[in-house]
């Protein structure tokens, strides 16, 4: 299963972006900003391609999706959170509304859920950028629509 993130919108304090599954609308994403600062010394992770691997964390104690090989980082997981406060770098899932994220746990339980109904499949997460997306994804004749994922939301 193939997860992007497109990253929105970076200001000095926080990254939103939106997430897609097999190229479909899932939910808003909240990160660190993208050049670090005093709250968050290393900022975001790289753009990239990532597997992803759900295995319990220690910290949150429950199972999670953990980024593997991350270039300067370690423990990178997708998990539930409000705010940039909430993550020391790891993505946040939820309704986004400016720089919050609402329902927040429910997105994480069907993240975790769509993952694990294709326990065979091997996971990736790609982190990416508007433009970059367009172009390495998307032609010419449906721009938008592609770039959005379009309205349909329906992912099983």
């Amino acid at each position: 299963m193939l997860l992007s993130l497109i990253r929105t919108n970076a200001t000095p304090s926080e990254t939103t972006g939106m997430l897609l599954i097999g190229g479909k609308p899932f939910c808003g994403t909240l990160e660190p900003p993208t050049v670090p600062n005093a709250a968050h010394p290393k900022g975001a992770i790289p753009l990239g391609w990532y597997k992803l691997t759900l295995t319990k964390s220690p910290h949150f104690g429950r199972v999670l999706p953990i980024l593997n090989y991350v270039p300067g980082f370690e423990g990178i997981r997708i998990h539930a959170g409000n705010t940039v406060k909430d993550t020391a770098g790891c993505i946040l899932v939820g309704q986004l509304s400016g720089t919050t994220l609402f329902h927040s746990r429910t997105f994480e339980q069907d993240l975790i859920a769509k993952l694990q109904k294709h326990p065979e499949d091997e996971h990736y997460i790609e982190i990416t950028t508007p433009d970059r997306f367009y172009t390495e994804h998307c032609s010419s004749t449906h721009a938008l629509a592609c770039l959005f994922g379009g309205a349909q939301l329906d992912l099983d």
